[in-house]
């Protein structure tokens, strides 16, 4: 393996801290591993390689807990470090957070949508169809600024097709 791919995934390391989003560094591991070229019958031997690197602290302590061996398909993998680093307790959090949000005070109509695309993405799999994403966040919105979305929709945002 060549010293720059080494580095290239060190550069991102994972710690495993609270506020750490391990979607978004499996996310950006696989962004980095697709720059490499790496031939497809290649990958599952390159991803278990190369994984471990991109971990430090509480999350490289997980990892090397495993006995040798114990973790052979780079799926196993992805699939433990997700249920460990992100177990049920953080995903019912993280779906209350999405059911429960709304626009801060002085927050601007963009900055409330980049926020909330931020919750949900941070939570790939909390399963709110897109007419219930939508709902949510109309809900979450101050009343001036559903008045005015309201109005810009010609009636109500609430009728307007998703697509």
């Amino acid at each position: 393996m060549q010293s720059a791919y080494l580095t290239l995934i060190s550069n991102t390391q994972f710690m495993g801290l609270d506020y750490e989003d391990p979607h978004t560094h499996i996310s950006t591991f696989y962004e980095l591993m697709a720059t490499m070229g790496i031939e497809e019958r290649d990958k599952e031997s390159a991803y278990l390689k190369l994984f471990p690197f991109s971990l430090i602290g509480k999350a490289k302590d997980w990892l090397n807990s495993h006995p040798n061996q114990s973790l052979r398909r780079w799926s196993e993998v992805e699939e433990k470090f997700l249920q460990k680093i992100f177990p049920l307790s953080r995903l019912i959090k993280a779906k209350s957070n999405i059911s429960n949000f709304c626009q801060g005070a002085n927050e601007a109509f963009c900055a409330t949508w980049d926020r909330f695309k931020t919750i949900l993405r941070r939570c790939p799999n909390h399963g709110f169809e897109e007419i219930a994403q939508l709902n949510i966040f109309h809900n979450g919105l101050r009343p001036e600024t559903k008045m005015i979305l309201d109005a810009a929709a010609g009636g109500t945002m609430m009728v307007v097709d998703v697509e």
